[in-house]
């Protein structure tokens, strides 16, 4: 059974989420056994396992945010995202496209908008899409450069924020929280259970 959030967005209570993003099916299990209710399932789903990690995340009590671009085998259309939530049972899926932002949109599923800071024009384009796409929540990354630029997206769209990308230590997760962010994607197994105080 899906758990589909309902009314309001993801992450506006005052909590820090530290999302726990699975990268290998190994770390599953711990990731389920984390205090955040959800979980970013990225390096290690194809269309033959997905349904199952998600069954699982469910019955655990987990909601599920999927990159639809890292999902093997799952095509880029309408189709695909009809698919995810009524096939799959997709809680959220996540991307960096803001057309396909918009096709998911036409789903029931939540939606968060990655965007990759990696130079000026990487800046200036998430700053237009960002207008245009209007995802639930935003995805700033890598985590150094989210912290830097947090204020100019802001100033643009004054919704939430999350970061990702490089994020290796608790004071980048206390930055994070300090410097305005909702939450973080992690990938390091040995940051999903910390509690910023």
């Amino acid at each position: 059974m899906s758990i589909v959030v309902e009314g309001g967005s993801m992450f506006e209570d005052d909590k820090f989420h530290i999302i726990p993003s699975i990268r290998s099916v190994r770390y599953l299990d711990k990731a389920l056994e984390s205090q955040e209710e959800w979980i970013l399932l990225s390096g290690c789903v194809h269309i033959g396992n997905l349904r199952s990690l998600i069954m699982k995340c469910h019955k655990a009590g987990k909601k599920v945010i999927v990159n639809h671009e890292t999902v093997g085998g799952l095509g880029a259309d309408r189709a695909a995202f009809q698919l995810l939530e009524k096939m799959y049972e997709v809680d959220c899926v996540m991307g960096s496209s803001g057309r396909r932002i918009g096709m998911a949109q036409k789903t029931k599923m939540k939606t968060i908008q990655r965007i990759s800071l990696t130079d000026s024009m990487g800046l200036d384009s998430g700053l237009q899409s960002i207008k245009e796409a209007k995802a639930d929540i935003i995805e700033l990354r890598p985590a150094y450069y989210a912290m830097s630029f947090l204020h100019k997206f802001k100033a643009v769209n004054d919704g939430i924020y999350i970061a990702g990308g490089f994020i290796d230590s608790k004071e980048m997760l206390d930055l994070l929280q300090q410097a305005g962010f909702n939450g973080a994607t992690v990938s390091d197994e040995n940051l999903w259970d910390y509690s910023i105080k």
